[in-house]
């Protein structure tokens, strides 16, 4: 698909173009407030939903070959004598010039987009339209006399030499004798007679221009036309029935019957058949590469067949009705039928669709299934239902799905085939970024791996590999290895950083044994040296030992080797110092005075720099990435869907590091990568922060629909709420197969406040579907009227002021309606089928400038008796209708709106913790982030079980006897009261009902389950017991013996605790020091409001995983203490006791 024709080309092109362009327009402006100059204004082109419509665009000459004359003449400045140069007369100098226009064929990128769509249906109703890239396009060639200047048409409508046809295929197909070799054959004088001639699948035929006279017992305004210079040889040739030809270019008068005056072919009609529309593109994965397009727009006025009771293929042909008006044609007027059957006309582009009965698919039904079909991308809701969850495997199983997991087959490195799980960068739940913090994991880096074999992770619970970010490491390093230029540019970075920061800690580590000095330092010592140096000989004191000779000082004692290779560890001690200094100047810009960083708006200090990070965030939005990787199966992406997902870091991150991996020459730590690692960290996230700010993607949907085939510049409308607009609101916009109906589109901002409010998805002005009337059929037409205004500032109203039938007549001999604007035809199956453009258009005019004048004469509504094309597409148009995807404000909706709410799981936040932090809150890698307690926010489980809870809580001087008084209360006892009431036990994994508790004294870590089973009689829903939290608190030991029996644990240091089947809750562990050092377990309600209601809480149970029981010699109870919170009830606490025995 060609780039749109626009009058402000933005410059910027490829991936990230929307990022770039907002960035540089944001900076543009920060430039010019902080020198204090104004804004340059942007360039006036249409508000984001609004377009500008033009009846023609016509270029400033039309094609042809025109002759230049040129003379000379010379007046005096001091007398009124002209004089020619030279003096002897001379003729005028002429040059003849072409303007070059296509005629017979089309440029590949003529066309932008057609409709319906190659192969598929709309209604019989629809009037097919094509979109032209280049505006001028239409009025390029001159099809019929220019209106004079007395005309109302002057300035006001042009005849294209373009019209758009429709056609069935008995009406274009010609006969086997027809195409034949043989005596009745059309071609036996042409070039094309030596073999039978063939019909293309829109019954076209490709032949050269020369021969289009000689084709038998056809009519051609071709023939006669004058040949030009750039005229193509060849040409398709669609061949019309002559009646059908005659019919096209006929005139009607007031009654819809044709006038017996008329002297030849009449292509006036066509004037209110092709229009411009000036749009904004924001939003369109097509033509949004620029700011504004400008589009020609053709559409047909002749439908398909209206009484099919089944679907009927139909061919749409972009004909030439250059020459129609000519002399030729018109001594030929009316055609002889008998003569000549066949008018054969240039066509310039068709295509198949096929045209569908009443109540067949249309495009609000398709936005509809799509809104009510929304979801997130992972496997149907049918598959995960159902997987057999009576088994845990098979609970573990159903929530990898959930989490957007497939199985595949997978190979190991011995050769063995097996299973594994895997998924792309696109889960359905929020993935906790970074997996590995920088005390686990490589510092500036959350992954730094030489084969990408230890991103392998074992699931225990069904023995099953996660392969999801080798993959995702080897896929970065096969990108990387086809990309030369990124190779090229990666290789000279990684020794330009090692060769600079080589020398640099050498020197130092020289400079600490007082071996080195740089040549200022040598320089200024030489002072010194040469006082020195005189004073020698006068004093031999020293120079040798006792016993010794003055020989004895060239024997100078060897000094220490020291080993300055890159794996020593004086060098591995300060080297990353040094290389992250190198390249932080690698990192600057330029201009100016060299201290601002290089930010794609600047020129850079280093080309190598800025190809990398140019690779690297074209990557990180996911450019190149081939989609199989995107969408794991294809059944996550149905036919007819949307599918809303989050962007997980931690999968590019790997595939940015088995990209950087390429290079790597040295032994050990790869350092360099590191610092090219924390190169990339420090531009995503700038300290202090700038503006406008990098982007990258964390958020987006998959739509998979007949609505991008059939309109690819399909419009998204991303609205935020209190965010900043330096940001571009889409970073990636694109059709990844548009015949399929594939779209992507990527965010920076989840759903939420701050964040995304909602997403718009709308018909593109250019791309509209037309349609001859609100109802059609064999026997009527129904017009609806738009408010269409002429006064400026009028609110939009999708209300029609009027609407009005017309019925087909009974009698073509008969008297007609009083206004006619459709021909039916003759048969009873109608065969004409069109619209009467004149007749239309008048009646149109009419109804407007009345209802426009009817609420005040002297300033009317709409005042314009001229009828245009622009009008004419306006009216055309099928009403617009729009899906909205999440909250729509106040009282924003308007007819013609489907809202669905963003699907449940995109909605979902990370479970906060301790050592990682979610993407949303775009901090800086590496820092930590940690929920408050008594603050829990709702969250889903994370893909990924959060990490350790390692905080080992010091204890206090008075820890000893700080100790909570025992239980008044038995074991799984709780008070009586009216809210509910929980019955709480602790067990091990590996329970033995014959002797209940928890074992010690084995040194072996044990996973305790703390069963909490809401007991009867159960609060109803609607009761006002809502719980915002519940708590158990273990005291632990910390270290001190006499606090041992008494407490479950010392310390806690496992993985953290996991709920077992209730998902309607997350638990966090986290320490306290309430009554000393202690351990909070927290159930927390996963639930947007913060709350459940009771019914929710009837079971709670949860493992705390590889817990070391503290030794204890003889059967003990230990207390737990249970804090539950309700949302209109205070907080209750209670007791529990669980019975910790040894076990040796």
């Amino acid at each position: 698909m060609g780039r749109p024709y626009t009058r402000y080309p933005c410059g910027i092109y490829g991936p990230r173009n929307l990022i770039r362009r907002r960035a540089r327009k944001v900076k543009r402006r920060l430039l010019a407030e902080a020198a204090g100059e104004d804004f340059p204004s942007e360039p006036p082109i249409p508000s984001p939903g609004q377009e500008w419509l033009f009846s023609f665009w016509a270029p400033a000459l039309e094609a042809g070959v025109y002759t230049t004359s040129v003379t000379q003449v010379i007046a005096s400045a001091h007398t009124s004598e002209e004089i020619t140069v030279p003096l002897a007369p001379q003729p005028p100098a002429t040059q003849e010039f072409e303007v070059v226009a296509p005629r017979f064929t089309l440029p590949d990128d003529a066309i932008h987009s057609s409709f319906p769509p190659q192969g598929y249906g709309a209604p019989a109703k629809t009037l097919p339209h094509v979109v032209l890239t280049d505006p001028h396009l239409p009025w390029d060639r001159i099809a019929s006399a220019l209106p004079d200047e007395n005309s109302p048409d002057w300035l006001r409508n042009q005849v294209p030499w373009l019209a758009l046809l429709v056609f069935t295929a008995p009406e274009l197909t010609l006969s086997k004798d027809q195409l034949g070799t043989g005596p009745a054959s059309l071609f036996s004088d042409t070039s094309l007679s030596s073999s039978p001639v063939l019909q293309s699948q829109t019954f076209t035929i490709n032949m050269p221009i020369a021969d289009i006279p000689k084709i038998k017992s056809t009519l051609s305004p071709i023939s006669k036309l004058p040949p030009e210079p750039s005229d193509d040889k060849a040409t398709d040739i669609v061949f019309l029935p002559s009646w059908l030809y005659t019919e096209l270019f006929t005139m009607y008068d007031a009654d819809g019957k044709p006038k017996t005056d008329q002297k030849g072919p009449d292509v006036s009609r066509y004037k209110y058949l092709a229009h411009v529309r000036d749009i904004n593109t924001t939003g369109m994965a097509d033509a949004g590469v620029e700011d504004n397009g400008v589009f020609g727009i053709i559409v047909s006025h002749r439908t398909g067949p209206l009484s099919n009771t089944q679907a009927q293929p139909v061919v749409v042909h972009l004909v030439s009705i250059e020459g129609i008006e000519s002399d030729f044609i018109d001594g030929n007027w009316p055609i002889d039928r008998d003569k000549y059957p066949y008018v054969a006309l240039s066509s310039l582009h068709s295509w198949n669709f096929v045209t569908l009965p009443e109540g067949s698919f249309d495009i609000v039904t398709t936005l509809r299934n799509l809104g009510t079909g929304v979801n997130v991308l992972r496997a149907p809701d049918a598959v995960i239902k159902s997987i057999d969850i009576s088994t845990p495997m098979g609970q573990r199983l159903q929530s990898r799905l959930k989490d957007g997991y497939t199985l595949t087959r997978y190979r190991t490195a011995t050769g063995e085939t097996t299973s594994a799980i895997y998924r792309g960068p696109f889960t359905p739940t929020l993935v906790p970024y970074p997996l590995m913090p920088d005390n686990q994991g490589q510092p500036g880096s959350t992954w730094l791996s030489n084969s990408g074999i230890d991103l392998q992770i074992m699931d225990p619970e069904i023995g099953i590999i996660d392969v999801t970010y080798a993959v995702a490491w080897q896929l970065g390093k096969t990108l990387a290895v086809s990309d030369k230029t990124f190779a090229v540019n990666l290789v000279k970075l990684r020794t330009m950083l090692y060769g600079q920061s080589m020398p640099a800690a050498k020197a130092e580590v020289l400079r600490r044994h007082g071996a080195y000095k740089t040549l200022e330092e040598t320089a200024s010592g030489l002072k010194y040296l040469l006082p020195k140096l005189n004073e020698l000989h006068k004093n031999t004191k020293g120079l040798h030992g006792s016993g010794g000779s003055m020989a004895d000082r060239w024997n100078r004692p060897q000094a220490k080797h020291l080993d300055l290779s890159y794996t020593s560890p004086l060098i591995q001690e300060i080297f990353r110092k040094h290389c992250d200094a190198i390249g932080q100047k690698f990192m600057l810009s330029s201009d100016g005075d060299r201290t601002q960083r290089y930010d794609e708006q600047n020129m850079p200090s280093s080309t190598e720099w800025a190809a990398v990070l140019n690779w690297v965030l074209n990557k990180m939005c996911l450019y190149g990435v081939p989609a199989h990787y995107l969408v794991v199966d294809p059944t996550y992406l149905g036919d007819e869907t949307l599918r809303f997902f989050h962007v997980d870091r931690n999968w590019t991150d790997a595939l940015i590091d088995g990209a950087l991996s390429l290079g790597n020459h040295i032994e050990g730590t790869d350092q360099v990568r590191q610092t090219i690692h924390k190169m990339i960290s420090d531009y995503l996230y700038p300290d202090p922060p700038v503006s406008p700010p990098p982007q990258y993607p964390l958020y987006g949907f998959l739509m998979h629909s007949e609505a991008v085939t059939k309109f690819p510049d399909l419009k998204v409308t991303v609205n935020l709420q209190n965010v900043s607009d330096d940001k571009a609101p889409i970073l990636r916009h694109e059709n990844l197969d548009a015949t399929k109906g594939v779209m992507l589109c990527l965010l920076d901002h989840v759903p939420g406040d701050p964040g995304l409010l909602n997403l718009t998805f709308t018909e593109p002005p250019h791309q509209q579907s037309f349609i001859a009337g609100a109802e059609l059929d064999s026997k009527h037409i129904l017009t609806l009227y738009k408010k269409i205004f002429t006064k400026e500032n009028q609110p939009p109203d999708p209300t029609p002021w009027d609407q009005h039938p017309w019925t087909r007549p009974t009698d073509d001999d008969g008297p007609p309606h009083s206004t006619v604007v459709f021909r039916w035809g003759d048969q009873p199956d109608p065969e004409v089928r069109t619209l009467l453009p004149e007749l239309w258009a008048q009646d149109l005019t009419g109804v407007l400038n009345y209802y426009g004048k009817l609420e005040d004469p002297s300033s009317p509504l709409y005042g314009d008796t001229v009828s245009n094309s622009a009008v004419a597409g306006i009216q055309l148009n099928d009403p617009i209708y729009q899906l909205v995807i999440g909250t729509i404000p106040g009282n924003a909706r308007g007819d013609g709106s489907i809202n669905v709410p963003f699907p449940a799981a995109g909605k979902e936040k990370a479970n906060p913790h301790r050592l990682t932090t979610a993407h949303g809150n775009k901090s800086k890698e590496g820092e930590k982030q940690t929920a408050p307690a008594g603050k829990g926010e709702p969250g889903v489980s994370p893909t990924h079980r959060q990490l350790p809870y390692r905080e080992k809580p010091t204890p206090k001087p008075d820890d000893k006897d700080n100790l909570r008084e025992r239980p008044s209360r038995r074991g799984g006892e709780s008070p009586k009261r009216t809210g509910p009431s929980y019955t709480i036990n602790c067990i091990p994994t590996d329970n033995d009902p014959s002797n209940p508790g928890v074992p010690c004294g084995t040194q072996i870590p044990k996973d305790l389950v703390f069963t909490i089973v809401q007991q009867p009689p159960y609060q109803p829903a609607g009761s006002g017991w809502h719980l915002k939290e519940l708590m158990l608190t273990l005291q632990l030991s910390a270290g001190i013996p006499s606090r041992v029996p008494l407490c479950l644990l010392d310390t806690y240091t496992g993985p953290g605790p996991f709920m077992t089947s209730n998902l309607r809750y997350n638990v966090v562990a986290q320490p306290t020091d309430q009554d000393g050092p202690a351990m909070a377990l927290r159930v927390i309600p996963r639930s947007p409001n913060g709350w459940t209601v009771a019914p929710m809480s009837r079971e709670m149970t949860f493992i705390l995983p590889v817990c070391l029981v503290n030794d204890h010699d003889i059967r003990q109870r230990i207390p737990v203490w249970v804090t539950s919170t309700y949302v209109k009830y205070s907080a209750t606490v209670i007791m529990f006791d669980v019975i910790k025995f040894p076990q040796h």
